[in-house]
């Protein structure tokens, strides 16, 4: 079955299995995908290491004059940054015709980078989103949170969770299955007996638990932080500045979530209850096959959208150290303290 974007689906057998021992697996063949994605994963790969770099060294540099809060912006670049070292490896992978060439444990190293950027970035936005709502609307009991270890807790165990979630991902059955042409895929193509078992159950609850329950938790901490500016009266006006400040960085983050990992999800639901045929899959399948590639390459965007995220939520975002500005430093931690 084919359509006017070049969409081809191939359906491999229904009871029978191919020679890859792949059972009836439909193709999603893009003819657009092997010259679009190597372009938008190159620019990436290049976006993404130079603002994320960028990011690190102001970070780094102005440690000290930092709020509590840059631990997660920390993570959230660690991730950006080993998701981004792999792209070269899909960069080729496209390129050569959707032709692994890696090997196995490749496949699933890169494809575990895939998910744990995504779910990953997504909890990590949102504890910057609901560091800035309790520092809004909790002021007493964020200062009585400030000590470095509650950041470090919370970090350690969303990287935990991602551990989880990739070696189950990564045990639960091949990513690496041979086309009817011959061709090594990675991360695609899987077979019915996949979707069947693990794979529709694992794509779906991720979804959910690791990108809409975190979204509409950060479109709840947006709404409260605006309702609490809106509710301030002229003599309570003194922290407005804060509050706004706030309002703006988790008004970013929302906009990194719905540009890049929204329409992924979207995608991935319909085209998951499409395989298991839960949804009509013939009129479905062409749609959800050549949108993968689309909502593929804007989830990747966010490795080089996150950086903007640190900029809005930076106390100081500059390269050189806020140490060689010490009274201007002093007199902006004073304010900012009396603000809270």
């Amino acid at each position: 079955m084919s359509s006017s974007l070049g969409i081809t689906l191939r359906d491999s057998g229904n009871a029978s299995t191919n020679s890859s021992g792949h059972e009836g697996a439909y193709e999603c063949r893009v003819s657009f995908q092997p010259t679009l994605l190597p372009v938008v994963y190159s620019l990436l790969f290049v976006l993404s290491l130079l603002g994320n770099f960028t990011a690190l060294t102001s970070l780094l540099k102005n440690w000290r004059c930092s709020s509590q809060a840059t631990a997660f912006t920390l993570n959230l670049i660690i991730i950006d940054v080993l998701f981004t070292l792999s792209l070269p490896l899909q960069i080729y992978y496209y390129a050569n015709g959707n032709n692994w060439i890696f090997g196995e444990f490749m496949c699933k190293t890169t494809s575990s980078l895939f998910f744990a950027n995504i779910y990953g970035c997504t909890m990590f936005l949102t504890c910057i989103c609901v560091d800035r709502y309790i520092a809004v609307v909790h002021p007493i009991k964020y200062l009585k949170l400030q000590r470095p270890v509650y950041r470090a807790l919370v970090s350690c165990v969303i990287w935990l969770v991602i551990a989880i979630v990739v070696l189950t991902y990564a045990f639960s059955g091949r990513t690496a299955n041979r086309f009817a042409d011959g061709k090594i895929s990675c991360m695609e193509n899987f077979g019915k007996k996949s979707w069947s078992g693990w794979l529709a159950p694992i794509a779906i609850s991720s979804s959910i638990a690791g990108f809409f329950l975190p979204f509409f938790s950060i479109v709840t901490c947006y709404s409260l932080i605006a309702r609490r500016i809106m509710g301030m009266t002229q003599g309570k006006q003194r922290g407005q500045h804060v509050k706004k400040k706030s309002l703006r960085t988790i008004l970013v983050v929302l906009g990194v979530l719905i540009i890049s990992f929204l329409p992924f999800h979207v995608v991935q639901i319909l085209h998951t209850l499409a395989r298991i045929q839960v949804l009509p899959s013939l009129s479905l399948l062409p749609f959800t096959c050549g949108a993968r590639t689309v909502v593929m390459g804007l989830a990747c965007l966010n490795s080089s959208l996150d950086p903007v995220v640190y900029y809005f939520s930076a106390e100081n975002f500059q390269l050189l150290p806020c140490c060689h500005r010490k009274d201007s430093s002093r007199s902006s931690e004073s304010t900012s303290n009396n603000k809270l």
